[in-house]
C-alpha cells in the first residue's frame, strides 16, 4: 500500500508576505521576501522544493513546477522542440512514462491519450501543471494540509500562455541553464554562433555572454583559458571532451543528474541534453571547469 503524501512547511522557513504584479499575467502573487522552502513527506521520504515552489492558483487548486517536481522525485525528465516550435516534456519513472505538449492540455501515459484539466502554463521561469493530474498518474496518495494556503505563493491568471521553462532559481548556474534549455532542438550549423544554428563552442558561448560572461570562440580555448578544475562538475560548469584523443573537440554545460546540454553533430544534429554516461562521452570526456560569473 502506498504510503500517503503529506505536505509540511519546513521548520523555520517563514513566509514574510511580498506583493507584486505580474506583467505577464496581470497577476497579483504573494511570495516570500526570504529564501523559500517547502518540505514534502512522499513515500515516506522527505522531499524539499527549495527557491521554485509549487503554486496555488485562484486560491485552491495546486500547481507544480515540473522541472523540480521531477529532480525531488528522482524521475527522468527530456525536454523536447516540435516542428511547430512548441516543447514536448516527458517524465517517467520505472513504472509510468508521462508526455505532455506546451500549450496542450493532450497528455500521454505510457503511450494512452490522457486529457489535462489545463494546458502547461509559465510563470516565472517554470513551467507548471496540475498536481492532482500528477497524483492520478503516478498512483500517489495526498492527504491535503491547510495550513499551505497561507504560505505557498499564489497566482490568479487572467491569461494562461505556456512557455519552455526551467528552475526560476536566482543564481548564476540556474540563469545560465534557464538560457541553455530555451534553445533545445536549435539546430547544429558548422560555425553558427546565434538562435538560428549552433556550433558546440557558439552554443556555450552565446549561452554565456547572454549572462554577462565572454568565453573564447573555440572549445579548446574555453579549455585553455578557465583555470578552476573541478572533479565532480555542478550544475552550470562546462564539460569537455576530445575526439581525437589531443585537442579539445566539444564543449557543454552541465545539467546535473550526470547529464549535459550542448550543440551534438551527431545523429541529433541540433542542441539537445546527453548523459555522460553514453558510450560516445565516455570515451571522449576529458573533465569539467567552472566559470565564475
Amino acid at each position: 500500500m502506498k504510503a500517503a503524501l503529506r505536505v509540511t512547511l519546513l521548520a523555520g522557513a517563514l513566509f514574510g508576505s511580498m506583493l507584486w504584479m505580474d506583467s505577464t499575467y496581470g497577476s497579483t502573487v504573494y511570495a516570500s521576501s526570504q529564501d523559500k522552502s517547502v518540505t514534502m513527506t512522499i513515500n515516506e521520504q522527505q522531499v524539499t522544493f527549495d527557491h521554485t515552489l509549487p503554486i496555488l492558483e485562484s486560491g485552491n487548486t495546486m500547481y507544480m513546477p515540473i522541472r523540480e517536481f521531477s529532480e525531488v522525485m528522482n524521475y527522468d525528465l527530456q525536454w523536447e522542440k516540435t516542428t511547430a516550435g512548441d516543447i514536448q516534456i516527458t517524465m517517467s519513472n520505472e513504472e509510468t512514462s508521462l508526455t505532455l505538449t506546451t500549450g496542450s492540455k493532450q497528455a500521454a501515459v505510457n503511450g494512452q491519450a490522457v486529457a489535462m484539466n489545463d494546458k502547461p502554463w509559465n510563470y516565472n521561469g517554470s513551467t507548471y501543471i496540475p498536481f492532482r493530474f500528477l497524483i492520478d498518474q503516478y498512483g500517489l496518495e495526498y492527504t491535503w494540509d491547510s495550513a499551505l494556503l497561507n504560505t505557498l505563493p499564489a497566482i490568479t491568471r487572467m491569461d494562461g500562455k505556456a512557455q519552455v521553462s526551467v528552475s526560476s532559481s536566482s543564481s548564476f548556474s540556474s540563469k545560465v541553464l534557464n538560457s541553455a534549455y530555451s534553445y533545445l532542438g536549435v539546430p547544429y550549423v558548422w560555425g553558427g554562433m546565434s538562435p538560428k544554428g549552433f556550433d558546440c563552442s557558439g552554443f556555450v558561448g552565446y549561452v554565456f555572454q547572454k549572462n554577462g560572461v565572454g568565453l573564447p570562440r573555440t572549445a579548446h580555448d574555453m579549455y585553455k583559458s578557465l583555470t578552476t578544475s573541478v572533479k565532480a562538475p555542478e550544475k552550470g560548469d562546462l564539460v569537455f571532451f576530445s575526439a581525437s584523443g589531443g585537442r579539445i573537440t566539444h564543449v557543454g554545460i552541465y545539467t546535473g543528474n550526470n547529464k549535459y546540454i550542448h550543440a551534438s553533430s551527431g545523429k541529433a544534429y541540433s542542441v539537445i541534453e546527453s548523459s555522460l554516461s553514453s558510450d560516445w562521452s565516455k570515451k571522449t570526456y576529458v573533465g569539467a571547469k567552472r566559470v565564475n560569473g
